[in-house]
């Protein structure tokens, strides 16, 4: 598939560029033709005004040009013939002046004995009748069919730079695409596998259910449990997949709204102080007060429940987890620290990418998904987001958010 967008790529490219250079060339071709053409005709009217002024000094100014003329009667019939370097036989002009009189133009440009000439009739003021100048414009179309050889060549090599800068630029332009194509394709295989766990474990628990018809519900209610909580667990999983797919989608996410920023944070630790304490981690705050914040506040809770609890998810009982809110003037720093098992400095680049988790860690309970989210989050409220650890030392998050004015 890559293949193929690439060659159509290219040949677009080179379609377009070929284009270009053939009005370039063809153009600048043209160009030249009108101004030698124009320079031969004001040439010959010079030399007319020249012969009808009969002056011997202005003649010689065109001593080296190429040139010969004819003056004929009312009916076209030669009555004098002047001839300056020319290499014609001059015998044939009669006819030659009669095929110009037969075509009716008073200029134009014809090939006499393999050679290039132009013409230039005007009536004679001497007498009744016509002055006809003949220029040799031999050279001129030398340097056309060289301007043209040039040119051809000159577009040719460009075709061919072309070709292989578009195989280039072809190449740079897929890498973004081949990127979103792996990772969307990695994206479904992660989001097939996670739903896949929970399906599983839910169809056998209800096959065990079902096995037992005649049990009564608190029987049974192991099983049901771990249903429930299965459920539980896609439910998050799907509403975290949604939310990721609006963000690949580019949807406007975010409400912004001017809130307390220490009470939202207090707002969603309450909850998790006793899941904490229930596993033996103490939780320490320190929130400055009164700190106004301009953001979405659903997003920002949502924020610093998936760090708290990623936190607790890694810390053994009798650890301690940390949160440090402060204003720093146009900036908020939210810090969420602990004393868990730490993380291998291999790992720290690709936390944040999707479905991404420690091996060692893959037992727990989550879908992998909440330091994207994260990330997502803080990028969005122009921050920014970044995590230090050392395996059993414990591991750190930094956010720095903009408190940007309302608008």
């Amino acid at each position: 598939m890559f293949r193929t967008l690439r060659l159509k790529l290219t040949l677009i490219n080179i379609l377009i560029m070929g284009f270009l250079l053939l009005l370039f060339v063809t153009g600048t071709y043209f160009l030249m033709e009108h101004q030698i053409f124009t320079q031969s005709e004001r040439l010959m009217r010079n030399i007319a005004l020249a012969i009808e002024s009969e002056s011997a000094e202005k003649l010689s100014q065109y001593e080296k040009t190429e040139y010969f003329y004819v003056i004929t009667n009312a009916a076209g019939d030669i009555t004098q013939t002047f001839s300056n370097n020319t290499r014609s036989d001059l015998k044939e002009l009669p006819e030659l002046v009669h095929k110009i009189f037969a075509k009716g133009k008073d200029r134009g440009d014809f090939d006499w004995h393999d050679r290039s000439y132009t013409f230039l009739k005007v009536p004679h003021k001497q007498g009744p009748g016509f002055l006809v100048i003949f220029l040799s414009i031999e050279r001129d179309m030398e340097v056309l069919s060289f301007l043209l050889a040039a040119l051809s060549i000159a577009g040719i090599l460009c075709l061919a730079l072309a070709f292989y800068s578009s195989l280039f630029l072809a190449d740079k332009a897929l890498i973004p695409i081949r990127k979103s194509w792996q990772r969307q394709r990695d994206f479904v295989a992660d989001a097939s596998h996670e739903l896949r766990t929970p399906l599983a474990v839910m169809q056998t628990n209800l096959e065990l259910v079902m096995g037992n018809p005649n049990e009564t519900v608190a029987d049974q209610e192991i099983w049901l449990k771990n249903v429930q909580t299965e459920i539980s667990h896609m439910t998050r999983l799907v509403e975290d997949l949604l939310l990721l797919a609006r963000i690949d989608s580019e949807q406007q996410l975010l409400e912004l709204s001017r809130f307390s920023l220490d009470q939202a944070i207090y707002d969603v630790i309450k909850p998790i102080i006793p899941m904490a304490e229930t596993k033996g981690i103490k939780l320490r705050l320190e929130i400055e007060p009164q700190v106004e914040f301009n953001g979405d506040e659903k997003r920002i809770k949502q924020l610093v429940v998936i760090l708290i609890d990623n936190a607790i998810k890694h810390t053994p009982a009798g650890g301690e987890v940390a949160l440090k809110m402060a204003n720093r003037g146009s900036s908020v720093e939210i810090t969420v620290s602990d004393t868990g098992e730490g993380i291998e400095p291999e790992h720290l680049e690709k936390i944040f990418e999707r479905f991404y988790r420690i091996d060692k860690a893959r037992s727990k309970s989550g879908t992998g998904l909440g330091l994207s989210i994260a990330d997502w989050i803080v990028k969005s409220h122009h921050g920014s987001i970044k995590v230090k650890s050392s395996p059993g030392k414990g591991t750190t998050f930094l956010v720095m958010l903009q408190n940007r004015p309302p608008l």
